[in-house]
């Protein structure tokens, strides 16, 4: 059962290490900051804007969405649907997973209101169609569209090749459907051109199928300022988008389903160096927990970091380690050194910032273990370590 007291609040993740000095890993949840950065797109980006579920479902993170303004939901799953509903039981939830259980189209439609889903093979259309009255029904084609810039290839599970998405588009209209097309050209996009030429390649293929569409999905991805990968601000890929628009008929609205974009500030995690052994580090959590994401992208990603011993930031010269979190699992380690103060030792704190995204969402209770203490920090902005040198001047002052 969910704990119902109130979290306990602190102005910053220091504040918070001195008053608990917690064994455990503690998330710190940043409510201004998630409600600023969400309204920050919705202002931005050029059309609707859908938060995608998956990159973490926790009702704290959902609330502080809702109250922000965001009232349409990217769902993968009848389980997301009530997750979201649970807390904000009047949002939009569209049911954007190519893939669905059988039954689980019937029950989006009639107990979480869905009218909105999404294809990429006539047999998942024909199952659509079997289940809910097509006429009911917005059904978004999905085309295949990765591009280099970003860091997670996608169109290598979803996503229609070029020569099936104009039959589907005509198949989505013959079955009384309202057709629409969609795409998504990866996480972790690091460029704004290429929604851009996705946009163009969109366009192109909804001349060859003369086929009249109300929406086209951008999809995801889109960065935030990690130390690594290093992506353009996300402030540039709305411009770009807008202009790219122009290349569609008048009547086409765009929709977009960042997930990252608009969570991953809003929370860091505070762990506790249990042990070191020369420039090996082993802390209280791991890729089983919090800190897959950097495993997953074989070391091309890194969360930033900072160190706090005694309600203070050390500031020493860096030198590169060895993470490893505390399963008995020898694949429980950072895939790549991560740079620390050289003098961190047993009983610090390691915070890692921007872990917002895919870290909830991800955790495992391998070996009995499973982070799950939460706290609220009031501080409208993050710390400056946090911050991409475009940002840092907008930070506030070090603890």
């Amino acid at each position: 059962m969910p704990d119902p007291r109130p979290d306990p609040r602190f102005g910053s993740s220091a504040e918070m290490v001195a008053a608990l000095a917690p064994v455990e890993p503690v998330y710190c949840v940043y409510p201004q900051v998630l409600r600023g950065l969400a309204r920050r797109f919705l202002q931005g980006f050029p059309g609707r804007v859908l938060y995608a579920v998956k990159a973490n479902p926790e009702p704290r993170i959902v609330e502080q969405l809702w109250a922000a303004g965001v009232r349409h939901f990217d769902t993968a799953s009848v389980g997301e649907m009530r997750g979201v509903h649970a807390t904000a039981p009047t949002a939009v939830c569209y049911f954007m997973a190519p893939v669905r259980f059988p039954g689980a189209m019937r029950e989006a439609f009639d107990a979480h209101g869905v009218r909105d889903c999404v294809v990429d093979h006539a047999d998942e259309l024909a199952r659509v169609t079997r289940e809910v009255p097509a006429r009911e029904l917005t059904i978004f084609v999905r085309m295949a569209a990765h591009d280099p810039a970003a860091l997670y290839h996608l169109s290598e599970k979803f996503g229609a090749p070029e020569d099936r998405v104009v039959p589907l588009l005509a198949a989505v209209a013959r079955s009384g459907a309202r057709p629409a097309l969609a795409f998504n050209v990866g996480s972790l996009v690091r460029q704004p051109e290429a929604y851009v030429r996705a946009i163009e390649r969109a366009a192109a293929l909804l001349k060859r199928s003369g086929v009249e569409i109300e929406w086209l999905d951008v999809g995801g991805g889109f960065p935030r300022g990690y130390p690594e990968p290093i992506s353009n601000p996300v402030e540039d890929f709305f411009p770009a988008i807008a202009s790219a628009r122009g290349l569609l008929p008048t009547s086409v609205r765009l929709l977009a389903e960042p997930g990252r974009a608009l969570v991953a500030d809003g929370v860091s995690l505070v762990t506790r160096v249990l042990h070191r052994d020369g420039d090996r580090l082993y802390l209280n959590d791991g890729v089983w927990g919090s800190l897959i994401e950097p495993w997953l992208a074989r070391g091309q990603f890194r969360f930033p970091t900072r160190v706090l011993r005694d309600a203070r930031v050390v500031d020493d010269p860096d030198r590169d380690f060895t993470v490893f979190g505390p399963t008995c699992d020898s694949l429980d380690r950072l895939p790549a050194p991560l740079p620390l103060p050289a003098s961190v030792r047993s009983g610090d704190w390691i915070e890692f910032g921007l872990i917002g995204a895919y870290s909830l969402s991800n955790r495992t209770a391998f070996n009995g273990i499973y982070p799950d203490r939460f706290v609220q920090i009031d501080a409208a902005t993050l710390p400056t370590e946090f911050l991409a040198p475009s940002q840092a001047g907008r930070s506030e002052e070090r603890t």
